[in-house]
């Protein structure tokens, strides 16, 4: 949570600062492989649209081309670091290679549009841009697959800060009406995972 509240504070100076430039700054950022949730970052910047801070249109435009800025130096950086620069990801990174090996796999079996799938999945999104590279994709492609992925992606998460924002009343009369039944479903999925996870398992080996 702290964690979340110095991001939080960062996104409204940049972009309280720049405007819609911190928008293309920090959501660059995010597609050059920078640590920032993209989840977090779009959200909260669909939400500022919805309190009249921003227009919806101006943010989804300029994280648009925010990101494809950002992928196109990731894109670089693989192109010419090539593959000693995987081997030092899966060296440095070792939870990567779960991402890198799926990435390769989709590259192999659907070719370029493989970059359009990487870029809604969340755990091949921050390796895609580094690996095209280093395959030495077609520039003309990527860049095209890559804008497709990316309005995807940030469409639906800045639509959905901004639906947040819009509605924070209803979900907040909502949140408190069913608190008991939210309350009551998060006992129930506990108790089912420590059965499935602990008592399933010692049964398994018993036999």
């Amino acid at each position: 949570m702290e964690f979340l509240g110095s991001l939080l504070t960062f996104l409204i100076d940049i972009v309280g600062s720049f405007g819609y430039f911190g928008i293309l700054l920090i959501v660059g950022l995010e597609y050059a492989c920078f640590p920032l949730p993209s989840e977090v970052v779009l959200t909260f910047f669909g939400l500022s649209a919805s309190q009249g801070e921003f227009s919806l249109i101006g943010v989804i435009i300029f994280s648009i081309i925010g990101g494809l800025l950002g992928s196109l130096i990731c894109y670089a950086i693989g192109y010419y670091g090539g593959v000693p620069l995987q081997e030092w990801l899966g060296r440095k990174f070792p939870s990567s290679q779960k991402s890198m090996l799926a990435l390769n796999k989709w590259f192999k079996k659907y070719g370029k549009p493989a970059v359009l799938l990487a870029r809604i999945v969340p755990l091949t999104r921050t390796y895609v841009s580094l690996l095209a590279g280093a395959e030495k994709f077609s520039l003309k492609y990527f860049i095209l697959y890559s804008s497709l992925g990316i309005s995807i992606w940030n469409i639906f998460l800045v639509s959905l800060g901004y639906f947040i924002g819009d509605n924070l009343p209803l979900i907040n009369s909502i949140m408190e009406k069913y608190t008991f039944v939210t309350l009551a479903i998060l006992i129930i999925a506990v108790i089912i995972f420590i059965y499935l996870k602990f008592f399933k398992k010692e049964k398994n080996t018993s036999k």
